[in-house]
């Protein structure tokens, strides 16, 4: 069972067990202050809960909790909350702390789609000089849940990323490399930062040898591909005369 329509549920549609409920339908944007979209995830994901009693629940959240030294705004006291409404509602479940997901490149809020596209139509961003985010690609995201499900025990809370931490100027540099197209950017002094603790990912990626080519290069090379796709797309569609929409 699959709850939600976004890229992240599409992602895992072919996984569509009657055992598993995966709760994709959540908050995605990180600077969300509408206490009306809060309400809402929690409403559906209480919901969700009530209607499924016996299915095992996916929940993805944010890494950030993990790290105690970061600050938390109310997106992310939001993410806690609704880990804690399925910690005591739930008997089996599955929380898994994600980074900046990416995938098909699309017009989009979050970070790495937005820098792409903020790059693409020459639009003005703003940089923050000390700020830094660990990254997943929503393929990879898949393979390391079906993984998981099929080899551990319930009732755990994981961080899942690629142990390499990226600054926003390096995302942006990427972009501009895979664009061939400098950024309009202007460089302003602000702290946005945390470490992720990884051992335990890593640990049973090793086990189950679980491939998925983490390195200092993988965001480039990852976005290098959805890049590609993307332009074959547009160029696939201009040649039979129709409009593409890259919104979610």
């Amino acid at each position: 069972m699959i709850v939600g329509n976004g890229q992240l549920a599409k992602i895992f549609s072919s996984y569509n067990s009657k055992d598993v409920c995966i709760f994709a339908s959540g908050v995605s944007n990180s600077r969300c202050k509408d206490n009306k979209e809060f309400w809402r995830e929690a409403d559906l994901l209480m919901e969700t809960i009530k209607q499924n009693p016996e299915k095992i629940m996916i929940y993805f959240s944010s890494c950030a909790l993990s790290a105690p030294e970061y600050d938390l705004n109310e997106y992310y006291l939001h993410k806690l909350n609704m880990e804690n409404l399925i910690k005591n509602n739930v008997k089996k479940y599955f929380i898994f702390r994600v980074p900046q997901l990416f995938g098909e490149l699309k017009e989009h809020t979050t970070i790495i789609n937005y820098l792409y596209f903020s790059i693409l139509h020459k639009k003005k961003i703003t940089l923050y000089d000390d700020a830094y985010r660990y990254v997943l690609d929503i393929r990879d995201l898949k393979k390391i849940v079906k993984a998981i499900l099929s080899n551990a025990s319930p009732n755990i809370t994981i961080d899942l990323a690629n142990p390499y931490r990226y600054s926003i100027k390096e995302i942006v540099s990427i972009c501009e490399k895979i664009l061939n197209q400098s950024a309009n950017a202007e460089v302003i002094q602000h702290v946005d930062k945390y470490l992720l603790n990884l051992d335990e990912m890593d640990k049973f990626l090793d086990e189950h040898q679980v491939k998925l080519g983490f390195s200092e290069k993988y965001l480039e090379e990852k976005l290098s591909d959805y890049h590609e796709r993307l332009s074959q797309q547009l160029s696939e569609n201009k040649d039979k005369g129709k409009d593409i929409v890259l919104t979610d």
